[in-house]
């Protein structure tokens, strides 16, 4: 193994393995944790992540898991089949993973995944534009690691679509008209 690879992980382990036979057990550990890693998020996608019918929804819904004073995920289910420390760290990177791909999105998609959303919870379409628009809760939404220009970017599009929405009527009202 090259010295720079092996400096690395003893450095991303806290490891004071000093041969190469340490450093091939180190390179197992790594490659067990990714391969758990990635094990785990498959397993939280088919415990119903998938289910949702866009990432804005499933970001609410995987916020919603968080708790708001320790910033720990928590989910009954997962966290008693693989443990509470596992289960926060599958949760806070499939949370990452979806808002960085909603930071991807036109604002034309988050009026869709919002008017989406709204069916969805079969909430009355008005009410919850007008809370969304008062209480701006969709700021405690956001992945604690997220950069403040990520956030700000996130916010905007959120207020905007919801304006948007606000000020045009909903798209099967449109199509019965």
């Amino acid at each position: 193994m090259p010295f720079r690879l092996y400096a690395l992980l003893r450095k991303l382990l806290g490891r004071s393995t000093r041969s190469p036979a340490g450093a091939r057990v180190v390179q197992k550990q790594v490659i067990g944790s990714i391969k758990m890693k990635n094990d785990l998020e498959t397993y939280v996608r088919r415990m119903g992540l998938d289910s949702f019918p866009n990432d804005l929804t499933r970001m609410l819904y995987l916020a919603s898991l968080r708790d708001c004073n320790s910033g720990l995920y928590l989910q009954p289910q997962l966290s008693q089949s693989i443990g509470l420390e596992h289960a926060n760290q599958v949760l806070n990177a499939c949370h990452n993973e979806v808002f960085g791909r909603l930071l991807t999105v036109p604002l034309s998609g988050y009026v869709l995944q919002m008017e989406e959303y709204i069916r969805y919870t079969r909430a009355n379409r008005n009410t919850m534009l007008e809370t969304w628009q008062s209480l701006q809760a969709y700021r405690s939404t956001i992945p604690v690691s997220a950069s403040s220009l990520s956030s700000e970017l996130f916010c905007l599009n959120i207020e905007l679509a919801v304006t948007i929405l606000k000020d045009t009527p909903a798209f099967a009202e449109m199509w019965l008209d």
